[in-house]
């Protein structure tokens, strides 16, 4: 499956994949951008008023959340602090009770992009 944003700021999404999640730029023009990871797979952003996107679904991004499991939430929260990203949860990523500690982050698009990894703890009542 590959995950296609639409938006109207190709760079700051381009910058946000590649700079904190160290994504691969494969294909780059004025209207899409197409990158990958080893560790999390692949992304493509859109220009949302491409010619290509027919106009009825030429809309902003609401109700979209790409998750991306890593190890070490805090390193990804002190780069998404560094490079100025939208951070949803000012506070430091905490633990949840269902078993992960995650970071939320929103992107130019309105997507969010939620940095998780798994935890020790999970409540039981969240099985």
């Amino acid at each position: 499956m590959l995950t296609n944003i639409l938006t109207d700021n190709l760079m700051s999404i381009r910058d946000l994949f590649v700079n904190l999640l160290n994504f691969n730029i494969e294909y780059e023009s004025n209207w899409f951008i197409s990158m990958s990871s080893e560790k999390h797979g692949q992304v493509s952003v859109f220009l949302r008023t491409s010619e290509f996107i027919p106009d009825v679904y030429q809309k902003f991004c609401q109700g979209l959340i790409i998750t991306c499991i890593v190890e070490n939430v805090e390193s990804y929260y002190l780069k998404a602090q560094k490079f100025g990203f939208n951070i949803v949860e000012p506070e430091p990523p905490r633990d949840l009770p269902y078993g992960q500690r995650r970071l939320l982050i929103q992107d130019e698009s309105g997507a969010l992009l939620d940095i998780s990894a798994p935890t020790a703890s999970l409540d039981p009542s969240y099985r």
